[in-house]
């Protein structure tokens, strides 16, 4: 079920699960987050979905392979020109690459947890 959901940019298959994994959550879990954090989550994917590929598939393939190794990398690099861009990442200090990431993730971090 979560690999469907990983793989998948699809508005419709996303909304089709949010309810089927808010009920697969443990109580506590679900006052520590609350159901407004995980609506607030669809939101933000809902309104930059049409920048993800249709695809997910290398990205889903890069974080099992980084799951099962015995010895992960610390980078996975996944797309074309992420290369220059992690290189450029690495020769900056932590609080630098931290921001610039942040700024350049499409996602938008304005879904904060009930319990924070």
């Amino acid at each position: 079920m979560c690999c469907i959901f990983l793989a998948s940019t699809s508005l419709e298959v996303l909304s089709a699960h949010e309810d089927e994994i808010w009920s697969s959550l443990d109580e506590k879990t679900k006052t520590a987050y609350g159901k407004e954090y995980l609506e607030k989550l669809y939101e933000n994917f809902a309104a930059c979905a049409s920048r993800y590929p249709a695809d997910l598939g290398p990205v889903v393939a890069a974080m099992c392979s980084a799951l099962f190794s015995k010895r992960p990398r610390s980078r996975y690099i996944v797309g074309r020109g992420l290369s220059t861009l992690v290189y450029i990442l690495m020769l900056l200090p932590c609080w630098m690459s931290d921001r610039l990431s942040v700024a350049l993730s499409p996602t938008n971090c304005d879904a904060c947890p009930a319990k924070l």
